[in-house]
């Protein structure tokens, strides 16, 4: 590190913080990416050094040269040469280029995607965040953090990497692929940077999917004939008929204007020979019929064909099928007068944003890709960062894995944790904490995180003996029947999860009332009094989790008194579930945590300002009374001042000195 001097921080790059830095021996600039090791898995430090082998052998005008890489005993550290500005920004600023100052960066990016295809490196993360601009105005490729070095008898791959809004059919529906999923990525790039938005761009995952798949792309009438042709033979969805390397290298709109190397690796990717071809088809045959052995009729059914085209129409936030489809079931045999499935539906539509046809989100999700995604984020938003929580179709991808039945516990706690981090990170401006909370607002945060709460918790054993199965009165969705999980099967991270993610709700609905209605409707909407009242009552796994949902609880009746039946519902909901008991007011005013003695006094205090009475005298007795009294002399000067004000308004009700058995 003496070599270098660094002169100050450009952000975050792929699993590391990069600096600008000047070279002490002859004062060039260069880029000083520095990873930690410390809490790195020994998969994640092997990816790493992969990274570096791969960028170390590159050597071409258009791709971010590494100049020097070393490893102390903490970090890994890469230098490479220094690019003036990022392609990203540069984008933000204008919102779209004249074609005539996008065909020369499209050059560039041809001649290094044929150099990397030359040499069997696949990029597998093109995005414009990952394109540099040198002080020449010439595009040059980076981060190779997701690259992979194809070897010379591996013709297609099956991990998913990448970007969702740049990536490709096949990646979509998880089928094998090669070089022309980074040709795809590329063609999405260049139309964001004529158009100002990618070909495909929509807050939800699922219907992302659904446009990728069966969407037809619109042209602009601004963009020429030729440019237009170019981008169409890159962005044909079959990628047997995306165009190869010699007909993109013929084609009007680049020829002549590639810059190609002579070095040209062993068995290119940019050409193939019959031979090669076959090997490739067997070889992606034998990967799918491993799948189909694997995974069996699921997947099919989720990527139907084009006759089940509807079911993909999904819009905005969509995510809560589960309980529709139950409801569409329930309506047919139940009575007009029982429940009123219109008005449900029109609900749903209100809390989501969503008109049509909703279906569960169940396609597998990669974990620990998501966690790497994530981890990213959140440096890059402790950095200062925050154009991801600010833009709604970013927050909304960040977002989706919360409406995924397939989503790990970790998952949800490191989307819980990074949405938190504006609000306790110091220096953030009051208008960018406003304009984060509009976005919260805009892709329905708080009912996504309801939600992820439910099936999180939800049991998906099917055991008809211990289904929960309300009253019709208890929830607008006549066939809301629940199965949550008991205690005991709750797992460490599946109690992390909650704490993290009701902790950002209660903070989130102090904030902002809005969030307090999207919270109210939620509950309503995807009948989850049971749940709530389980958190209540989980202070022995966890402790958290109940001062959260007690806080969240407690402003809904400061702020929204006329939602005093959820809460009456919530307290009073009766099932099967093993767990669910009567909530012992006595047990959580005499709790060793102060702090859950001190919410429940003024839980008590707005319950019993708002709730009716006959509702409070079904817990009110002596214990609870003497409890409440007793506070005033606690240890701690926060309980008793608590206590005092809650003693001093129950005095006032009729019911305070009754005796009730």
């Amino acid at each position: 590190m003496d070599k270098y001097d660094i002169l100050g921080s450009l952000g975050e790059g792929s699993f590391g913080r990069v600096y600008k830095a000047k070279r002490n021996t002859d004062g060039i600039f260069v880029a000083l990416k520095v990873i930690s090791k410390r809490g790195r898995s020994v998969k994640e430090l092997k990816g790493f050094r992969r990274e570096c082998e791969i960028q170390r052998d590159l050597n071409h005008p258009n791709v971010i040269k590494m100049l020097d890489s070393f490893e102390t005993d903490n970090e890994i550290v890469v230098i490479t040469e220094f690019a003036h500005k990022e392609l990203n920004k540069l984008l933000g600023k204008t919102g779209y280029l004249s074609e005539d100052k996008v065909q020369p960066i499209v050059w560039d990016l041809v001649s290094a995607l044929f150099y990397l295809h030359s040499n069997r490196v696949l990029h597998r993360d093109l995005k414009p965040q990952n394109i540099l601009i040198d002080a020449k105005n010439h595009a040059k490729l980076c981060d190779f953090g997701f690259a992979r070095n194809m070897s010379t008898g591996t013709h297609v791959l099956t991990s998913i990497k990448g970007t969702p809004l740049y990536m490709a059919p096949e990646l979509m529906e998880e089928q094998p692929y090669d070089f022309k999923a980074d040709l795809w990525s590329l063609g999405c790039i260049i139309y964001e940077l004529l158009v100002g938005t990618p070909p495909f761009c929509t807050n939800s995952i699922l219907h992302l999917i659904r446009l990728i798949r069966h969407e037809e792309i619109q042209w602009p009438t601004f963009i020429s004939e030729n440019c237009i042709s170019f981008l169409k033979g890159l962005l044909q969805k079959n990628p047997a008929k995306r165009m190869a390397w010699d007909q993109i290298l013929s084609h009007s709109f680049v020829k002549s204007h590639i810059y190609i190397c002579k070095s040209i690796g062993k068995l290119p990717l940019t050409s193939s020979s019959p031979i090669m071809c076959h090997a490739k088809q067997q070889q992606k045959m034998e990967i799918l019929n491993k799948k189909r052995i694997k995974t069996g009729p699921v997947t099919q059914n989720i990527f139907s064909s084009n006759e089940n085209k509807s079911e993909f129409y999904v819009q905005n936030n969509n995510s809560m099928s589960d309980d529709l489809k139950k409801l569409s079931l329930k309506t047919k045999n139940v009575e007009a007068g029982q429940a009123n499935s219109t008005d449900s539906i029109k609900t749903l539509a209100k809390v989501f944003g969503s008109t049509a046809n909703l279906i569960e989100d169940n396609h597998p999700i990669e974990s620990d890709e998501w966690i790497v995604f994530l981890k990213k984020n959140i440096q890059e938003i402790q950095n200062g960062e925050m154009t991801s929580l600010t833009q709604a179709k970013l927050a909304s991808i960040i977002v989706s894995p919360l409406r995924n039945n397939n989503s790990s516990p970790k998952v949800l706690t490191y989307i819980a944790r990074l949405m938190s981090i504006p609000f306790v990170l110091r220096g953030v401006m009051d208008d960018m904490l406003n304009q984060i909370q509009k976005v919260y607002l805009e892709v329905k945060l708080v009912p996504n995180l309801v939600y992820a709460s439910k099936l999180l918790l939800k049991n998906n054993i099917e055991d008809n003996s211990c289904t929960n199965t309300p009253s019709p009165s208890y929830s607008p969705l006549p066939s809301a029947l629940e199965n949550y999980k008991q205690f005991l099967d709750l797992s460490e991270d599946d109690l992390e999860a909650l704490e993290y993610i009701f902790l950002l709700i209660s903070h989130l609905i102090y904030k902002n009332d809005e969030f307090i209605m999207q919270f109210c409707d939620s509950v309503v909407v995807l009948n989850v009094y049971v749940m709530l009242k389980l958190l209540l009552l989980i202070a022995k796994k966890n402790i958290r989790i109940v001062l959260n949902t007690i806080a969240v609880l407690i402003q809904m009746l400061r702020k929204s008194p006329e939602n005093q039946d959820i809460i009456e519902k919530i307290l009073l909901n009766e099932s099967n579930h093993q767990d669910l008991k009567p909530i012992c007011f006595v047990e959580l005013l005499r709790h060793n945590d102060y702090l859950l003695r001190e919410r429940t006094c003024f839980l008590l205090l707005f319950m019993c300002r708002n709730l009716q009475e006959n509702t409070i005298r079904l817990f009110w007795n002596e214990k609870v009374r003497e409890t409440l009294e007793a506070l005033m002399f606690d240890s701690i000067d926060t309980v008793r001042n608590a206590a005092e004000v809650t003693v001093e308004d129950l005095k006032q009700r009729s019911y305070y000195n009754t005796i009730i058995e």
